[in-house]
């Protein structure tokens, strides 16, 4: 069952419920109101995770080397 981020029109509440689909996600109240004005969010990091290969429990680093100072020592001039 897939989790969902959603927002609510009425309180500007943000928050996440397991609907058993995508279509479900539209009879979603707000638990802090109760209102059904929400509108379900993109998930950005769900969108990414998926592209960069990154799987739960694994190790994967997306290409950072580490280092020191800003942005893992790839920054120029510093």
């Amino acid at each position: 069952m897939p989790m969902y981020e959603f927002m609510c029109a009425e309180c500007e509440a943000d928050f996440e419920k397991l609907v058993p689909s995508a279509d479900a996600a539209a009879s979603v109240d707000c638990p802090h109101c109760a209102s059904r004005k929400v509108h379900k969010k993109l998930s950005l990091f769900g969108v990414g995770a998926a592209k960069s290969g990154y799987s739960p429990g694994s190790s994967y680093t997306g290409g950072f080397s580490g280092g020191g100072g800003c942005c893992g020592g790839m920054c120029s001039g510093h």
